[in-house]
């Protein structure tokens, strides 16, 4: 079985995504010009993915189907990861005991506060929470360029769109 990991490409006209993808590649040139990530897992014979977000109505951790997420699929870079049916069972195990929890603004606050100490273990931003529920393992200051240089470079994936 599948999982998938999705990143948006920052759009040169959207400045939050300047923004993101703009601070974030000091420490991570030569990466993807992401500012957003989503993981995904075949639910009921579709994709649903998972991610925090602070735009729309949901103000946090969310599930959101394949047709939703990807309006412009020429806007995202997908990677698929062979995994098996027991990890996947208790990744989205994982995705609905975090679903509601609150955008982690503090965190994104740590990115640019000298020595950032900033964080909340009780809410997510999108590569925080997609790294967790990836790997299960927490990591602070993990940007969506950060996470798909790990993901397209150093992890066993293969890009599909």
């Amino acid at each position: 079985m599948k999982i998938r990991i999705a990143f948006y490409k920052s759009q040169l006209n959207k400045l939050v995504d300047l923004v993101i993808s703009g601070w974030t590649w000091f420490k991570n040139p030569n990466t993807l010009r992401t500012s957003h990530v989503e993981i995904g897992f075949p639910i009921d014979n579709e994709w649903i993915y998972f991610s925090s977000t602070n735009r729309g109505d949901a103000k946090g951790t969310r599930w959101i189907q394949d047709n939703e997420l990807l309006k412009n699929p020429e806007r995202w870079e997908i990677y698929e990861m062979e995994k098996d049916e027991e990890y996947i069972k208790s990744r989205i195990e994982m995705a609905e005991e975090l679903c509601g929890s609150g955008y982690d603004w503090w965190g994104i606050v740590g990115f640019i506060m000298p020595f950032g100490k900033l964080n909340s273990k009780h809410k997510w931003y999108c590569s925080e929470v997609c790294w967790y529920i990836l790997t299960a393992n927490w990591m602070k200051r993990i940007s969506p360029r950060m996470m798909w240089r790990k993901v397209a470079l150093e992890l066993n994936s293969d890009m599909v769109i």
